[in-house]
């Protein structure tokens, strides 16, 4: 690797016969194969042993019924439809890399679970499933296909290489369109220990009613399948997602994920802050999902203590600004940061701040008034984080004293 300068690295020089062994060799190649499917064999592939489909990277969006039905709405009408993406990771053997909501949009009109609604052109069908569709009709959408491109296993050159491709592409697929945001990149990229824990501790109950995050959000995106799709889907379909408006972008973003992995970044950002917010929550995460079994499992007790003493104290208004008596009604990273960094040094002390509960509450008008600056600022450097821990820090242990 070059020198950096300014903060950027110099490519190195590399010979033209390096760069043509190296492309002789076949490093870094993406074997493919294109195939089609009639969409009547779509629910028979699914239900079968040969297809994943909820690899780690997938994001939550759903489908409403009516993104299903504009989607059924193109094959009657013929409107060609963007290929599924395939990984095979091993023979015969298939990821969803990209697509999963179009085959289970199909899948589920198949299986007559969802009638057509809302539909532009065919409205002489609204309410119709699929065995409700008139002869013609029915053996035109048999006729259709969907088409697919495959990530072959011949892909891959070693044990590390195919999680590693398929990131990739999955990260090149989902870049070309509407924005991923950084923590479905994340999730997408550095699947590993600490990854799935932060996706396991956002479902906490008491950390979701914090973030007016409903207790039962999976059931509000229906449970058809526990699958969710990725963006290329969503950007097909262009249809605004806030259909469901019961289900917060904090859940649909994957928000909820990132507040567990700050948590954890901001306890040793000492250690390895050195970039901006978000370059840090990569590098930790990527360090992070080494960390051996115990270590995961202590800090998993960690943030489960830190939320619950949290809890107690608070109640579902934890990271809710306080004035004039009155709770705020949103939460906010900058409280969330500071907070939780300071109570999971205060465990031990917990049962002292219990004891003060409603003078800690009632203090805080005052708290948030004198240090309105600091609080409404969107500042994420390290220092900003650090003045507001040292002003929580220094209020709870007024009430230690």
């Amino acid at each position: 690797m070059g020198a950096a300068i300014d903060g950027k690295v110099e490519t190195p020089q590399v010979s033209p016969e390096k760069i043509n062994e190296k492309y002789e060799k076949g490093e870094i190649r993406i074997v493919t194969e294109q195939g089609r499917y009639p969409l009547a064999s779509i629910s028979r592939m699914l239900n079968g042993e040969n297809y994943k489909l909820d690899p780690e990277y997938q994001r939550r969006h759903r489908w409403s019924i009516e993104q299903k039905s504009r989607l059924i709405e193109s094959f009657i009408m013929n409107v060609p439809v963007p290929p599924i993406f395939l990984y095979e990771w091993d023979y015969n053997e298939y990821e969803v890399m990209d697509g999963l909501q179009r085959m289970t949009a199909v899948r589920e009109f198949y299986e007559n679970k969802f009638p057509l609604s809302s539909l532009e052109y065919w409205q002489e069908l609204e309410g119709m499933y699929y065995k409700d569709l008139p002869a013609k009709v029915k053996a035109g959408v048999d006729r259709r296909y969907i088409s697919s491109i495959v990530l072959l296993k011949e892909t891959s050159h070693g044990d590390e290489n195919p999680e590693l491709l398929k990131r990739f592409v999955f990260g090149r697929i989902n870049t070309g369109g509407v924005q991923l945001t950084p923590q479905e990149l994340r999730n997408a990229l550095y699947d590993g220990p600490m990854n799935r824990l932060c996706k396991e501790l956002s479902s906490n109950p008491k950390l979701r009613r914090m973030w007016n995050i409903p207790v039962n959000v999976e059931e509000l995106l229906g449970d058809t399948d526990p699958a969710v799709d990725n963006l290329t889907d969503e950007a097909f379909d262009g249809l605004d997602l806030g259909q469901q408006p019961d289900v917060p972008d904090t859940y649909r973003k994957m928000i909820d994920v990132e507040l567990v992995l700050r948590f954890f970044a901001n306890r040793q950002r000492v250690i390895y802050y050195r970039d901006n917010l978000r370059g840090y929550l990569d590098g930790y995460l990527k360090i992070a999902n080494n960390f051996d079994s115990e270590t995961i499992e202590s800090l998993k007790r960690l943030y489960l203590m830190t939320i619950d003493l949290a809890w107690d104290i608070f109640g579902d208004r934890a990271f809710k600004k306080r004035r004039n008596g009155v709770w705020g009604n949103v939460p906010t990273l900058s409280i969330y940061d500071a907070l939780t960094n300071v109570l999971s040094r205060l465990i031990d002390e917990g049962p002292s701040l219990l004891a003060k509960r409603e003078e800690i509450i009632q203090g805080l008008d005052e708290f948030y008034a004198n240090n309105s600056a600091k609080f409404n600022l969107r500042g994420q450097t390290r220092a900003d984080l650090m003045d507001r821990e040292i002003l929580f820090e220094s209020y709870f242990r007024s009430f230690l004293k």
